[in-house]
C-alpha cells in the first residue's frame, strides 16, 4: 500500500538552508522548542452514530410532497403517494392553460352551472335540465376535460330513461287500478242480478225462508262469472305490487349509478363537475332522498361517516367539493403572496397543497408560466440538497445550500448548515488523527481513521488530497528525498505557509537534520503565533474594535512583513481604521526627519491618533519617544547641576 512505501522510504539528506525568510527566523531556531502534547499526538474523535431513515425534515428542512398531509372536512390526508412528486414536477414544467380553447372550457363550465343551480330564475325544471344538457357536449371538446362531461351526459340520460321507465310503469298501474275498479262494479252488478232472480223464493216459511236465502248466497259466490272477475282483480293487484317494485328498484338503482360516477368523480378531484353533477341530480330525482348508497367501508363512506360523523349524501358530496375549491382558492391566493415577497419555500409548499386538492381547477391550472419556473427551480435544488445530504456529499451540498439561501428570502438553513459544519469537521478530525497515526509508523490506526474519513464524508477534498501526494510521491520512488527536496525549495522561495500546511510530511523526514528540524520547528511556532494573533483581532473585530485588531496585527508586521496571510487581513482592516493609520503615518514620518526634525507636529499627530483609539500602544509609545526627546531625564538635571556648581566655586 502507499502508506507502507511511504513508512519504509522515510530517510534523510544533507543540504544548506536559505538563511533570510519572512516568518522563519534561523537566528531564533534554538530558542524554544514546540511543548510536547498531553495525548502523545493523538486525536481522538468520539462518535455516536444515529440511525435515521432520510434527513426530511432533519438536516434539511426543504418541502418534500411524499411528506405533507393536507385537511380537510375534518380529515388529515397524506401526500403519500409517491408519484406526486413526479406529477407536481410535471405540472410545473407545463404551461398554464391560458389559451382561448381554455378559456371558453371554463365559460362553458360556467354557464353549465349556472343553468342548472336553484338560484337561476325564470326557468321550469325541464327547461333548466334541457339548458344545462345541451352545454355538455361542448365541454366536452375541450381535451383538458378528458370526455368527463360525455361520463355525465351518460349518466344524466340513463337517469332521465330510468324515470321516464317509471313514469310509463305508473301509467300502467293506473290503467290496472281502473280496470280493477271496472271489474269491481261489474262483479258488485252480477251479485245484484243472482239476488233478485232469487227474490222469488223469499215468500215461503220463515225457516224455509232462511235457508234459501243462504242457498241463493252460495249459488251467487259459486257463480264461474264472479269467480272469474275476482281471480282478474288478484292478477291485476299483483300486477300492481310487481310493478311498483320495479319501480321502486329502478329508481334506486339509477340513483346507485349516477351516485358512483359522482363519487368516483370526487375522488378523481374533478370538483367542478361534482358539483354540476349534483344540481343535476337534484333536478332528476325531485323524491327529496340525497342519501349516497355507498359501499360500507370504502374510501368515500368512511370520509363522510368518519369525518363528519353523519351518513354520506349528495349534498355532504356537493358541500365537500364547494370547500376543496375554496381551499384551492386560499392556497393559491397565499402562493401568489409569498412569490411577491420572494419567500419561496413557503410558496412551494402552498402551490403543493394546492395542487394536491385541486390539480383540475382553473386556479391551479393559471398560474403564470414564470411563477411555476420559480417553484420547479427551488424544488428541485431542493430535491438535489436532500441526496446530497443523503449521499453524504457535503461539499455539494453546501453549494446546493447557498443557492437556496438565495434564492428563497424565508428558506431556513440553521439545521443544514449545522449538520454540514458537524460531519465536515469529523471527518477532516478523522483525517488528522491519520495523519498523526502516520507520522508515529502506526500503519492500523492510520487506516481504520481513513476508512472512518471516508464513511462520514466519502467526497472529502482533502481525501483527495492525501491520496494526490501519496501518489506523487510513490511514482518518484525516493520519497523522503523528494520531501526533503520541496522542503528546501519552498524554503527557498519563502513559502512558510505551505510549509507550515504540509508539516505532518516535513517534520519526519527532517528529524535527522538539526538544521531542517530548526527551521521547521521555528516556522510551525511563527505560524501559530501569527494566527493566533489573527483570530484575536477577529475578535476584537467581533466586538467592534477595529482599532485594536489592527495594533495586534501591525505589532508583528515589522517582524513577518511578507506573510501574506497577515497582510492580507491588515490590508482588511486598514479602510476600516484609514484615519487611525494616516495619523500614525505621519507622525512617524514627522518623528524620523532626521534631516528637518519636526517634533512638535509629530507630536501633534501621535495625540490625534490616541483621540481616535485611547488605549492605541503604538501612539503611547511615539508619544513617550518624544517627551523623552524634549525633556532630560533626573539624571541629566542632577548632572548638569553639578557642574554648573563647580565652575561657579572657581
Amino acid at each position: 500500500m502507499k502508506y507502507h512505501t511511504l513508512l519504509l522510504l522515510m530517510t534523510t539528506a544533507g543540504l544548506t538552508l536559505p538563511s533570510q525568510a519572512q516568518v522563519y527566523d534561523p537566528n531564533k531556531t534554538g530558542a524554544s522548542k514546540p511543548a510536547p502534547s498531553g495525548n502523545n499526538g493523538d486525536t481522538t474523535i468520539v462518535r455516536q452514530q444515529k440511525k435515521s431513515s432520510s434527513p426530511y425534515g432533519n438536516e434539511v428542512p426543504f418541502i418534500d410532497p411524499t411528506q405533507e398531509t393536507i385537511s380537510l372536512m375534518g380529515h388529515t390526508f397524506s401526500l403519500g403517494d409517491n408519484r406526486l412528486g413526479g406529477q407536481f414536477d410535471a405540472y410545473l414544467a407545463d404551461t398554464p392553460n391560458a389559451s382561448p380553447e381554455a378559456k371558453e372550457y371554463r365559460d362553458t363550465i360556467d354557464a353549465i352551472l349556472s343553468a342548472v343551480s336553484p338560484h337561476t330564475k325564470g326557468a321550469s325544471i325541464s327547461q333548466k335540465l334541457r339548458n344545462g344538457f345541451a352545454l355538455l357536449p361542448r365541454a366536452s371538446s375541450y381535451p383538458g376535460d378528458g370526455r368527463i362531461c360525455d361520463s355525465l351526459s351518460n349518466a344524466i340520460y340513463a337517469a332521465m330513461l330510468s324515470k321516464g321507465a317509471v313514469r310509463s310503469s305508473k301509467n300502467y298501474i293506473t290503467d290496472l287500478e281502473k280496470e280493477k275498479q271496472r271489474i269491481i262494479r261489474n262483479a258488485d252488478i252480477a251479485a245484484s242480478k243472482k239476488q233478485i232472480i232469487s227474490g222469488s223464493d223469499n215468500t215461503q216459511s220463515v225457516g224455509q225462508g232462511s235457508r234459501r236465502q243462504q242457498s241463493t248466497l252460495e249459488k251467487a259466490s259459486g257463480s264461474f262469472e264472479l269467480q272469474d272477475m275476482q281471480k282478474r282483480i288478484l292478477e291485476i293487484e299483483a300486477l300492481k305490487k310487481l310493478h311498483q317494485a320495479k319501480d321502486e328498484v329502478n329508481t334506486i338503482q339509477a340513483k346507485i349509478q349516477y351516485q358512483a360516477l359522482l363519487a368516483q368523480l370526487f375522488v378523481q378531484r374533478r370538483f367542478e363537475h361534482v358539483v354540476i353533477g349534483t344540481r343535476f341530480y337534484n333536478l332528476i330525482f325531485r323524491d327529496g332522498d340525497s342519501k349516497m348508497r355507498l359501499k360500507k367501508g370504502s374510501d368515500v363512506s368512511k370520509f363522510f361517516s368518519e369525518g363528519l360523523g353523519v351518513d354520506p349524501t349528495v349534498t355532504g358530496l356537493d358541500s365537500a367539493a364547494n370547500e376543496a375549491m375554496r381551499k384551492v382558492t386560499t392556497f393559491v391566493a397565499a402562493f401568489h403572496n409569498h412569490i411577491r415577497h420572494n419567500e419561496l419555500h413557503n410558496a412551494s409548499k402552498r402551490l403543493t397543497e394546492a395542487f394536491a386538492i385541486g390539480e383540475f381547477l382553473p386556479a391551479v391550472q393559471t398560474v403564470p408560466g414564470e411563477e411555476r419556473r420559480k417553484i420547479l427551480e427551488y424544488v428541485r435544488d431542493g430535491h438535489a440538497l436532500v441526496k446530497a445530504m443523503d449521499v453524504h456529499d457535503y461539499a455539494n451540498a453546501e453549494i446546493l445550500l447557498n443557492a437556496l439561501k438565495k434564492r428563497s428570502s424565508d428558506f431556513d438553513s440553521t439545521k443544514a448548515e449545522g449538520a454540514i459544519a458537524a460531519y465536515t469537521r469529523v471527518s477532516n478530525g478523522h483525517i488528522r488523527s491519520a495523519q498523526i497515526a502516520l507520522l508515529k509508523g502506526d500503519e492500523a490506526k492510520f487506516e481504520q481513521e481513513l476508512r472512518n474519513a471516508t464513511q462520514v464524508w466519502p467526497t472529502n477534498p482533502r481525501l483527495k488530497e492525501v491520496d494526490k501526494r501519496l501518489d506523487s510521491m510513490l511514482e518518484k520512488g525516493d520519497v523522503a528525498k523528494t520531501l526533503l527536496d520541496d522542503f528546501d525549495r519552498l524554503l527557498s522561495e519563502n513559502n512558510y505557509r505551505e510549509i507550515f500546511k504540509r508539516q505532518y510530511e516535513f517534520v519526519p523526514v527532517c528529524a535527522d537534520d538539526p538544521q531542517r528540524k530548526g527551521a521547521v520547528e521555528q516556522i510551525i511556532k511563527n505560524i501559530y503565533r501569527i494566527d493566533g494573533s489573527i483570530m484575536q483581532a477577529s475578535e476584537f473585530s467581533k466586538l467592534g474594535n477595529d482599532y485594536a485588531a489592527w495594533e495586534s496585527l501591525a505589532t508583528l508586521r515589522d517582524e513577518f512583513p511578507k506573510d501574506p496571510e497577515l497582510l492580507r487581513q491588515l490590508e482588511k482592516l486598514s479602510s476600516k481604521v484609514a484615519n487611525f493609520t494616516v495619523a500614525l503615518t505621519k507622525a512617524k514620518e514627522f518623528e524620523d526627519n532626521n534631516l528637518n526634525p519636526q517634533t512638535g507636529s509629530s507630536l501633534t499627530w501621535y495625540l490625534e491618533a490616541k483621540s481616535i483609539y485611547p488605549d492605541s500602544k503604538h501612539a503611547q509609545k511615539g508619544i513617550d519617544r518624544l517627551i523623552k526627546r524634549l525633556l532630560p531625564n533626573e539624571d541629566d538635571i542632577i548632572e548638569d547641576s553639578s557642574s554648573a556648581s563647580t565652575d561657579n566655586a572657581f
